[in-house]
């Protein structure tokens, strides 16, 4: 096994699924100020599309490969990114933090709702 095979390209490139750029494509057209960042190729993954709404919200999906990437947000009309150079806005983690906040203190109500349930048997 040469240097080549360990560093060289892999097999033949994994298209992207038409569901998922049309996930995508659904996705803009219902948000608003939205970014795209490319998300590099990985050993165990193909490159990626991370869509970001001016609110913080956002999707991801896998593109098979960069020209993809480009194509679609040229086809969009949104910025991109590249997620390993930029990084991910700041909006986008405090999206996250609201959501999971939200989530625990939604689940943390059902509790209560279920033991009230259980003492009133």
């Amino acid at each position: 096994m040469g240097i080549r095979d360990l560093f060289g390209r892999r097999g033949p490139r994994i298209p992207a699924d038409p569901a998922d750029l049309d996930h995508l494509r659904r996705w803009c057209r219902t948000r608003v100020g939205v970014e795209a960042y490319l998300e590099p190729e990985t050993l165990v993954s193909v490159p990626g599309l991370c869509l970001v709404a001016f609110d913080g919200e956002w999707t991801r999906r896998p593109v098979g490969d960069v020209a993809t990437a480009r194509r679609l947000a040229a086809q969009l009309k949104l910025p991109l990114f590249d997620a390993a150079v930029q990084g991910y806005p700041r909006r986008m983690r405090d999206y996250e933090e609201v959501r999971i906040k939200r989530e625990r203190r939604e689940r943390a109500e059902r509790l209560r709702e279920q033991m009230r349930e259980a003492d009133g048997r």
